[in-house]
């Protein structure tokens, strides 16, 4: 995912996916964290694009994201699902490790 892919996004999507690479985060700690303070455990798709329509609920989530996404333990453990994890959040990851300048994340097998 490019920058300008991810500017094309509403605020709803970006939220969806932040979300969805939390999930998928190889550490329960990061997820279970503070965490869901501002992500509802169980978000569906349209709670989302509800609950983070406006710029500064996004932000806010956003900046929640990258205090925990960018934690070296936390990154370090990489994308998991027992499954495969869906190429859209592994697309997305990416985009943020290259925005904050990590190493692109693992996706655990």
């Amino acid at each position: 995912m490019t920058h300008e892919e991810w500017l094309k996004l509403d605020n709803g999507e970006k939220a969806w996916l932040l979300g969805q690479i939390m999930i998928y985060m190889n550490d329960e700690e990061a997820y279970y964290s503070d965490w869901l303070y501002i992500w509802p455990d169980g978000e569906t798709w349209e709670q989302c694009m509800e609950d983070f329509e406006s710029d500064e609920s996004y932000k806010d989530l956003e900046q929640s994201f990258i205090e925990h996404y960018s934690e070296k333990e936390t990154h370090d453990a990489g994308l998991y699902s027992h499954r495969k994890v869906p190429s859209t959040v592994v697309n997305a990851a990416h985009y943020w490790d290259k925005r904050l300048g990590l190493e692109l994340i693992e996706v655990v097998k």
